[in-house]
């Protein structure tokens, strides 16, 4: 026992604010008791905390509410770890070197908790815009916006834990006019691109989900960032183009199309006589009428050019399958009822060939 109140003493006596090792005792025993409850009901702590909340701000909104509770929890319960922590040291240390540290720990903590917080409730279903559910300017404006949002609360965070340690923002941003004209340089391509992601959010030419081509290059839009837009291609792969780029191209949106243009050249044998070329046609043109995916008003099927190997039969019309996986079914279907159609009724479909002759080795003349 007298070795324990010697080292106590001891300890005491490095420690400012601690005058006895009876004082230290009693501020080490409730120091212990603060963090281990803390840590042991934090969670329950962080509910009670949110219902409350919730309760008070978001009464009205149920969807408020579990967007809350769900962004919240984690951010909370961490919050409440650190804070025990820190009451645990305020009790043991009032004053001195670990002191200082312990507060500008729990400062740091707070602001990286509260950004953590935001950028979960940014990533939440929950959403302050507006819109009609049936379109995706809603997803497109949120996806930009947040992303717009989220870099700027994490520069705002970057700036406050440079203050914690003594670094202004005012001094960061006078450092930066020194090397203006090579920052302002180095970042001219960021701020193009950026205002180009504006400029594709305000002007619509496409949204999220939406099937575009790009200067002959196509994919479903999945996502608009501050910089860079984000396509998938049919064949799976991620594309990343620059906003820059995408504002100054030419672009197509097969999404937005009420309809979309089939067409197709089909070839049959010079063998037929011409009431078998109108029958064939006239067939087409049933086959085409009784797909319920191909809009009736406008059908064309046409005996169109004598060919060099066979007679070309032009198909044409629309379907109001625009999105590319429904228009391929769509092709699919009609080339197949096509197929089965001309093998019933021995319409030779033709295709373009050629034959080479080989004459005899020239011979030489001695």
């Amino acid at each position: 026992m007298e070795k324990i109140l010697y080292t106590l003493n001891k300890f005491a006596g490095l420690l400012n604010g601690v005058e006895t090792e009876k004082e230290m005792l009693i501020r080490l025993i409730a120091s212990i008791a603060v963090i281990a409850v803390g840590i042991i009901f934090r969670k329950q702590i962080s509910k009670g905390i949110i219902f409350a909340v919730t309760k008070l701000f978001f009464r009205k909104s149920v969807k408020a509410q579990n967007a809350i509770k769900t962004c919240l929890i984690k951010p909370l319960s961490c919050f409440i770890g650190i804070l025990v922590i820190y009451i645990g040291i305020e009790i043991l240390l009032p004053v001195g070197t670990v002191h200082t540290t312990a507060v500008l720990v729990l400062k740091i903590a707070v602001i990286c908790i509260v950004a953590w917080f935001a950028f979960a409730f940014i990533n939440s279903d929950y959403s302050f815009i507006k819109h009609d559910d049936e379109s995706n300017a809603k997803k497109t404006a949120e996806k930009f916006i947040s992303n717009v949002t989220k870099a700027a609360i994490g520069v705002i965070a970057g700036l406050l834990i440079l203050e914690q340690f003594g670094i202004s923002a005012s001094r960061i941003f006078a450092a930066l006019g020194i090397g203006g004209v090579a920052v302002a340089f180095a970042c001219k391509d960021a701020v193009e691109n950026m205002l180009s992601g504006f400029i594709i959010i305000f002007d619509k030419p496409f949204e999220v989900d939406d099937f575009i081509e790009i200067n002959g290059d196509s994919g479903t839009v999945k996502d608009i960032k501050i910089r860079s837009t984000r396509l998938v291609g049919v064949d799976g792969c991620e594309k990343v183009y620059p906003n820059t780029m995408i504002a100054n191209s030419s672009i197509i949106n097969w999404t937005k199309m009420d309809k979309r243009a089939l067409s197709e050249t089909l070839w049959i044998s010079y063998s037929h006589s011409g009431e078998e070329v109108v029958k064939f046609c006239d067939e087409i043109k049933k086959i085409l009428a009784e797909n319920e995916s191909i809009l009736p008003d406008d059908i064309r099927v046409n005996f169109t050019k004598y060919g060099t190997h066979a007679l070309e039969i032009s198909l044409f019309c629309y379907t109001d399958k625009t999105a590319i996986a429904d228009f391929l079914k769509v092709k699919n279907d009609v080339n197949v009822s096509i197929k089965e159609y001309a093998d019933n009724s021995e319409m030779a479909l033709s295709f373009e060939s050629k034959t080479l002759f080989f004459g005899n080795e020239l011979s030489v003349k001695k």
